[in-house]
């Protein structure tokens, strides 16, 4: 399959699924590729025999497309992005976290005005002189994408607590949080360096928060109100 993910070419085997997640991103085969995922380098062997094969070919076809992302300036994040007037907010943190719960109590006050667009791995690049966050079709089991770039305003890590805490995060910080939620396999320099040259930009150019809360209203309103004012305040 020919598709368009992340402004860039990519080939997709249509195997194990990926035809079906993929089909809100296919585009006419008349570019070079600028990536392409090559399905006789999946490793079944290194996953649970458990595993399904579709998992296997899900997991394996993002590894690939990421592999390829950074040497174009972008990253993959585990997170929930969510897109409210104009701008992509993200939620991260380690698996039970609340990322997509807190995303769904965004759309609770926010209604319709607030459209979950990626709820795993949306993609980050810069381009024309600003990041922004796209929807990819490595979109987690329920598949909540959307195909679109939006104009992104700040990434929020989520922890849980006993009360609703949120605190700008300085660059050491961000980067040790975003290594740990991104595809952190990266060990040589070959893949790391320009990573953390993406990272280092994105921490000067986008807020960071960490968010310590309950999964209530009142959280979502905090995050909203503090990530959305940093952002005007930035002129993203």
């Amino acid at each position: 399959m020919f598709c368009r993910v992340a402004n860039l070419y990519v080939e997709v085997p249509a195997v194990g699924g990926m035809d079906s997640r993929c089909k809100d991103y296919l585009c006419e085969e008349d570019h070079i590729a600028d990536i392409v995922i090559d399905a006789g380098q999946y490793r079944p062997e290194v996953y649970p025999e458990s595993l399904s094969e579709e998992s296997v070919v899900y997991l394996e076809s993002g590894w690939q497309f990421y592999a390829k992302l950074i040497e174009f300036g972008g990253l993959m994040l585990h997170a929930s992005a969510v897109e409210l007037d104009g701008r992509a907010y993200l939620f991260s943190g380690p698996s039970g976290m609340g990322k997509s719960t807190h995303t769904r109590l965004w759309q609770q006050i926010f209604g319709a005005e607030a459209q979950v667009f990626n709820d795993d791995k949306p993609a980050l690049r810069r381009e024309d002189g600003r990041w922004y966050a796209y929807g990819t079709p490595w979109c987690g089991k329920d598949g909540i994408n959307q195909n679109k770039r939006v104009p992104l305003a700040g990434i929020c890590f989520l922890k849980r607590g006993r009360e609703n805490v949120i605190r700008c995060l300085g660059e050491k910080d961000v980067i040790g949080h975003v290594l740990y939620q991104t595809l952190h396999q990266f060990r040589t320099a070959e893949r790391l360096a320009p990573l953390l040259d993406s990272l280092g930009q994105l921490v000067r150019e986008i807020p960071v928060f960490e968010l310590e809360n309950l999964p209530e209203e009142a959280a979502a309103r905090l995050s909203y109100e503090t990530m959305s004012r940093a952002a005007k305040e930035m002129g993203l």
